[in-house]
């Protein structure tokens, strides 16, 4: 059994069908639990629903911004589940906000790499998400 599969679920959040597709398609096969949210609203209502283990995030998005996103978690809900912003257009990103950034296109070598850190910095920090998980 994979270490992966005994985390709680990944949640990507992006805009763009593909990037969705993409990336669900690329986590699970390395044995990974993903939820995806097609907007930063869907992803607010579902982490306010649910545990995840780490959350990537588009920035420029509709209504509501990756940027808003991680401030909304962190000041409202005070929710310490790292997350990863990601980005096409990288002067929208302040890599001191978050966790981690990638900036589109990335490898998937690139994903795994950065998610992993992400994850195992979480644990070693004794973070906890706002469920306590």
């Amino acid at each position: 059994m994979d270490p992966e599969s005994d985390l709680d679920p990944i949640l990507i959040i992006d805009d763009e069908p593909s990037v969705l597709f993409f990336l669900r398609l690329c986590l699970s096969r390395r044995g990974y639990r993903v939820d995806t949210a097609k907007s930063g609203e869907e992803g607010i209502k579902k982490i306010s629903a649910n545990g995840y283990s780490a959350i990537i995030t588009d920035i420029k998005m509709g209504a509501l911004s990756g940027d808003y996103l991680l401030s909304y978690l962190r000041d409202v809900l005070g929710n310490l589940t790292p997350i990863i912003g990601m980005s096409g257009t990288p002067w929208f990103l302040d890599p001191k906000k978050f966790d981690a950034v990638l900036y589109k296109p990335c490898s998937v070598k690139d994903i795994l790499s950065v998610l992993h850190q992400v994850i195992k910095d979480s644990a070693l920090e004794g973070k906890k998400n706002c469920y306590g998980v």
